[in-house]
């Protein structure tokens, strides 16, 4: 299962995302073959570093959140987002310099799966790529997340999702977050692979 666990400093949000950063192999470490971080990044305007992992029993999932993350200095709060049936798109090279976005969607209920296939199929058109997606379920309504990377500004990634996932039948609202800044752990499809 994939997971990302939003880490919340209040008072100093850069001291996190350093402590994380320190920190790093112990936490691999901790983690004991039985997960892979993916990456951690940091969303604009929010005080909160997440935590991408990939975790392969979820039995430990608690203890390494409660004994290591919780743990980290200035902490204030953990919020777990499943990713359900998440799929990774492949990228060309050259996509590090690129701006990063992360939408999520209201939904609709009955139409989830119908708007998971609409968006499993966009052609975004150049200098946008679709880096992933997934059911989140993270809040009532709030039902599917994806990213985007561009070489564009965030009005036109704006515009982007106003002209077509806001006219996708049963999306009632979206939400555009910038990723300020992306750390990976390792190679993407290396965290992916199954884990032993």
């Amino acid at each position: 299962m994939i997971c990302i666990i939003r880490i919340q400093a209040q008072e100093q949000p850069e001291q996190l995302w350093n402590d994380i950063l320190d920190n790093k192999n112990k936490l691999k470490e901790a983690l004991n073959n039985k997960g892979k971080l993916i990456c951690f990044t940091k969303r604009s305007k929010h005080n909160e570093t997440s935590v991408f992992i990939h975790i392969a029993d979820t039995n430990i999932l608690g203890d390494f959140i409660a004994n290591h993350l919780a743990k980290l200095k200035g902490v204030t709060g953990l919020w777990l987002i499943n990713m359900l049936k998440p799929i990774f798109f492949p990228l060309p090279k050259g996509t590090r310099q690129m701006k990063r976005y992360t939408i999520s969607l209201r939904v609709f209920s009955p139409r989830l799966s119908e708007v998971y296939e609409k968006i499993s199929k966009l052609n975004p058109p150049d200098g946008i790529k679709l880096t992933y997606l997934a059911y989140t379920c993270h809040l009532f309504g709030d039902c599917i997340q994806f990213s985007l990377l561009t070489e564009k500004d965030g009005d036109t990634i704006q515009e982007y999702v106003n002209q077509v996932i806001n006219n996708i039948p049963g999306v009632l609202k979206t939400t555009v977050c910038e990723i300020e800044k992306t750390h990976p752990f390792g190679v993407q499809e290396d965290a992916l692979n199954p884990l032993s």
